[in-house]
């Protein structure tokens, strides 16, 4: 089940950290400041923006970062997420309705198109895993583009 704004914001509270709605500097859906102990969230961002964004935010804070971490670290909070946030069949479905197209997708599936590549990449990285197939050459894997802050 997704978590609604709501009980990630309580979740959050709960680690003794506020979620609060601000102008954020061009670029940035979402921003944790540990010394403030509060995540800032972009205003008028649409729960559909705002929910996964959260839930970004929310896993620095489990992690403890401080500051915007190195790409790699960045991308594997992005793929948590995502796999929190869309499942096989809802992903299946929605491709068969509307195609492989990344942005088809996230209207379908109600997620930012950053959620549809993470997820993306975790089929590939599960593939890889499994099957031992398609492994990256080291030092090919590039930073991706598009994560939950920087759009």
């Amino acid at each position: 089940m997704r978590p609604s704004l709501e009980s990630l914001s309580q979740e959050c509270l709960g680690a003794g950290v506020r979620v609060s709605w601000a102008v954020l500097p061009s670029g940035y859906r979402g921003l944790y400041l540990p010394d403030a102990r509060t995540v800032y969230l972009r205003a008028g961002m649409p729960d559909w923006v705002a929910v996964p964004t959260l839930m970004h935010e929310l896993c620095h804070v489990e992690r403890g970062d401080v500051g915007h971490q190195e790409w790699w670290v960045e991308v594997r909070i992005d793929r948590s997420v995502a796999r929190r946030l869309v499942d096989v069949g809802a992903y299946a479905a929605a491709e068969a309705l509307v195609g492989p197209g990344a942005g088809a997708l996230a209207a379908e599936l109600e997620v930012p198109v950053w959620v549809v590549e993470a997820y993306r990449d975790t089929l590939g990285t599960h593939r890889r895993a499994v099957t031992g197939a398609g492994r990256p050459r080291r030092g090919s894997v590039r930073p991706t583009p598009t994560h939950p802050h920087l759009r």
